[in-house]
């Protein structure tokens, strides 16, 4: 891809803001332990928050969405919305970076993106976490 000078700037060096980059994924059953050992739980109606402090540059977020309540299709409705809430709210999210643990429960499946960022900032704003 061209630059507006002419130099050739390659695509992965693009700034997307509000991207889900990889490096904001937790991805690791240590790093999901490590957040439910160190963090703070704080419970949000149709889902549950884990959050703990970590030393990088950025937040990072991981999901859990059970099999046992629903079919994929709803399964990954949920995740395509909680990554959404993610990738809007993270420049919002207070300081120290974060890691996230989002765990969702029955009834998850019938909240909207709006009421799910709502929840999620007053869930936070309880556990004395406030965002920006």
């Amino acid at each position: 891809m061209r630059s507006g000078h002419g130099a050739v700037v390659p695509a992965t060096k693009r700034c997307r803001p509000l991207s889900f980059r990889p490096e904001e994924r937790l991805r690791k059953r240590s790093e999901f332990l490590r957040v439910k050992s160190e963090g703070r739980r704080l419970s949000c109606g149709a889902f549950v928050l884990n959050v703990a402090p970590n030393r990088l540059l950025h937040h990072r977020l991981g999901l859990v969405i059970q099999k046992r309540y629903w079919k994929a299709v709803t399964r990954n409705r949920i995740k395509r919305r909680l990554r959404e809430w993610f990738r809007h709210a993270k420049h919002t999210l207070p300081l120290p970076n974060l890691d996230i643990v989002v765990i969702a429960r029955p009834g998850a499946e019938t909240v909207t993106p709006a009421r799910m960022a709502d929840l999620f900032r007053e869930c936070l704003k309880k556990g004395g976490l406030r965002m920006a």
